[in-house]
């Protein structure tokens, strides 16, 4: 019996559009380094090519795992414009959207993404229905069947999904979460999730979320000093180069419960732990066409691989190839792997995923 997986969260229509001419413009000083997009002021500028798709921590998810092979429920709001759009898409990849909410009040969430000759994107993006998507729109007596709850980005401040998922988890522990915060939760800090951390299975974030969620800073790359103040210090060969050390970070979320704790940093390749052994991954490329829907991506892959019995090192590279094939398409959903495609994949390149045992 196909386990049942509830995504819950954002859904939005997407239009990727690529300029012929733009440019980039980088600023450093002593403690940052930021880049813009830059397009001619007042002019008009040619556009390359125009892809219309979707997107939406929780439609992507649902849709991962759906071609992973589960019984995925899509759960989150639409509206009147390009609502049918999306529902229409979830249908068509298999996902039941029984419990997707439709209000006439609000247009479907959008964004119009920016893509530069480098690969990386400026995101425009329109919140729609998503700022109305609160618990009331969710089947809290339905979600008892759930395997596994996916707790995606949340748009609308305030929301009160969180404390009754948490009060749904305690009632019902055998239903196992996976959680990507959002900005709102992440701005919050550590400590006011402490309830819904204790319950987490697995919890995915990028290197700049994790810390600002812990208020912990990572150790640069080739800066890796033994401080006093740190718990946990990693030999100096252990990571490449190139990735930062996050161990500190993993350190704080293992306090307040998490098991599994995954850390993405785009081309430097992730990291994981639960909470006994520190995991390493290379990305298996540096090609790229677009980065939007990688984060999802690999959360969705790292999750399949958990939910299915595998271990970090396996998981880590089901995330892996699922984020490289996304980044190989404009769109977060194109790329995402079946079961059967990725099975290809493990078979065809070698990842190596290096580990460390945590002092």
């Amino acid at each position: 019996m196909k386990k049942q997986i509830y995504t819950i969260g954002g859904a939005t229509f997407d239009m990727f559009i690529k300029a012929h001419n733009h440019s980039i413009m980088q600023l450093k000083d002593k403690d940052s380094f930021k880049s813009w997009i830059c397009l001619d002021y007042g002019g008009k500028v040619k556009i390359d090519e125009v892809h219309e798709t979707f997107g939406g921590g929780a439609t992507n998810t649902a849709v991962g795992f759906s071609r992973m092979g589960f019984d995925a429920y899509f759960i989150g709001k639409v509206g009147s414009e390009y609502g049918d759009k999306v529902i229409n898409n979830l249908l068509n990849e298999g996902v039941n959207i029984k419990y997707a909410k439709k209000t006439v009040r609000e247009k479907t969430a959008f964004s119009t993404i920016l893509n530069t000759f480098e690969g990386d994107r400026t995101v425009l993006a329109y919140a729609g229905a998503n700022m109305y998507f609160d618990s009331k729109d969710v089947p809290w007596g339905e979600l008892v069947n759930a395997d596994w709850i996916f707790f995606n980005h949340l748009t609308k401040p305030k929301s009160k999904i969180s404390q009754d998922l948490v009060k749904l988890l305690k009632k019902n522990p055998k239903i196992k979460l996976a959680w990507n915060p959002g900005r709102e939760q992440i701005k919050g800090g550590i400590k006011k999730w402490k309830s819904l951390l204790e319950h987490t299975e697995v919890l995915v974030l990028n290197k700049d979320e994790a810390a600002e969620f812990t208020k912990i800073p990572f150790k640069l790359a080739g800066n890796k000093l033994d401080d006093p103040k740190y718990h946990i210090h990693l030999p100096k060969n252990f990571l490449p180069p190139y990735a930062d050390d996050v161990s500190e970070i993993m350190y704080e979320f293992f306090k307040y419960g998490v098991k599994y704790v995954v850390i993405t940093d785009g081309r430097n390749g992730s990291q994981a732990s639960d909470g006994k052994r520190l995991y390493f991954c290379p990305v298996a490329t540096h090609k790229r066409v677009d980065t939007l829907g990688a984060g999802d991506a690999f959360a969705s892959g790292f999750t399949t691989a958990i939910i299915n019995g595998e271990n970090i090192t396996k998981a880590l590279k089901y995330g892996t190839l699922n984020a490289q094939s996304v980044v190989s398409y404009f769109g977060a959903q194109k790329g995402l792997l079946g079961m059967e495609g990725m099975k290809k994949l493990l078979k065809s390149l070698d990842i190596s995923v290096t580990s460390i045992k945590l002092n």
